[in-house]
């Protein structure tokens, strides 16, 4: 793990040091994404999170898409029915 002290500059901005940039692949205008987890930052390259969550998902078989359709389409039969 590394670990750095950085200052916080004007307007808020932060410096990530270049041994880290090289280290997670950074480019110049590629943007990340930040979140509070309780008491810190963390910065996240949206790429890793789609990656994230397509391994937390992958064990779901069926389509999620073609259910919620299905049951939009009986309940729409159920309506005109009742209608």
């Amino acid at each position: 793990m590394q670990e750095c002290t950085i200052a916080i500059g004007q307007n808020g901005r932060l410096v990530i040091p270049t041994a880290m940039r090289k280290a997670l692949n950074l480019q110049e205008g590629q943007r990340l994404r930040l979140r509070l987890e309780n008491d810190s930052i963390i910065m996240e390259k949206p790429v890793d999170i789609v990656k994230k969550l397509q391994h937390r998902f992958r064990k779901v078989s069926a389509s999620l898409a073609n259910e919620l359709i299905q049951e939009r389409r009986q309940e729409a039969v159920k309506e005109n029915h009742d209608s």
